[in-house]
């Protein structure tokens, strides 16, 4: 599995996505931010879709995201296909996106630098945004999931 990270993609972008073989989006948008107009996107490139809300990249919405919900999604994209190319994003693919792909890289058996430079070498802008707060509760997350 592969994973490309970046900011919610329009119709301009959709044939840049499709040339990196992207398989499947997971979006991280909120219902207010209408997620649902990249279903079609989505469909033009015979990508699937996945909606995966998240109400913002405030440290406060950040606290209730249920990583294990969003690692059954990844399992179940990998399960359908282990060479998948997922399209993470949320609006400007910074601070959710940097937190989600953060404890994604975590699961996979990174090690906390090591899923940092994994970070960084997928999207550096994202890795340099995405705040030490942000990873730091991506990380506590991450230990309470795998302590349950």
């Amino acid at each position: 599995m592969q994973f490309i990270l970046g900011p919610r993609h329009g119709k301009k972008s959709v044939q840049t996505i499709q040339a990196q073989g992207v398989t499947d989006i997971v979006t991280l948008l909120s219902a207010r931010e209408q997620p649902f107009s990249l279903q079609g996107l989505a469909k033009s490139i015979g990508a699937h879709w996945h909606h995966f809300p998240i109400d913002g990249g405030h440290i406060d919405t950040l606290k209730s995201v249920d990583l294990g919900s969003l690692f059954a999604l990844i399992d179940e994209i990998e399960g359908r296909d282990e060479n998948a190319v997922i399209y993470l994003h949320c609006s400007a693919g910074l601070h959710r996106t940097g937190f989600a792909a953060y404890a994604i890289l975590r699961r996979s058996g990174l090690a906390p630098d090591a899923a940092l430079a994994a970070l960084r070498a997928l999207r550096p802008v994202t890795a340099d945004e995405v705040g030490k707060d942000r990873l730091d509760l991506a990380e506590h997350q991450f230990q309470t999931w795998l302590s349950t």
